[in-house]
């Protein structure tokens, strides 16, 4: 079935039930519908202000979640990721500074240095 004939099948089914509709209620359909059309012919008024895609502000503004307690546990929650993220990153620094150490005061076993993997790859990548 192809768009036309689709259309079709809509406007007939529309149509038949144009019948059961009281005069009252038709006259209120077109008058809407005229209205709307009046609308739509006039030219586009500039509106100034932000533009936001979907009328996001509109929506996050008057949203019933969107409140000063919901609000301060997002912002709770983004400080915890981020002073988790930062004391990753310190431990880790702090690790490599005592690896660094301790290889510098010679305070690592000998088993250490040994590499048993790093002279097969030498080999290997030599060949």
């Amino acid at each position: 079935m192809n768009e036309q004939e689709l259309a079709g099948k809509i406007i007939q089914r529309l149509n038949q039930g144009l019948g059961n509709i009281k005069q009252g209620t038709a006259y209120q359909l077109q008058s809407s519908r005229q209205a709307a059309l009046d609308r739509y012919r006039e030219a586009p008024q500039p509106v100034f202000g932000l533009a936001w895609a979907g009328d996001i502000a509109f929506r996050v503004s008057h949203n019933r979640h969107f409140n000063a307690r919901n609000l301060l546990a997002l912002g709770l929650l983004v400080l915890s990721l981020i002073g988790a993220t930062y004391w990753q990153v310190v431990i880790q620094a702090n690790d490599i500074a005592e690896i660094d150490v301790s290889l510098l005061t010679d305070d690592l076993p000998i088993n250490a240095y040994l590499d048993n993997n790093f002279e097969a790859w030498l080999k290997r990548s030599s060949q």
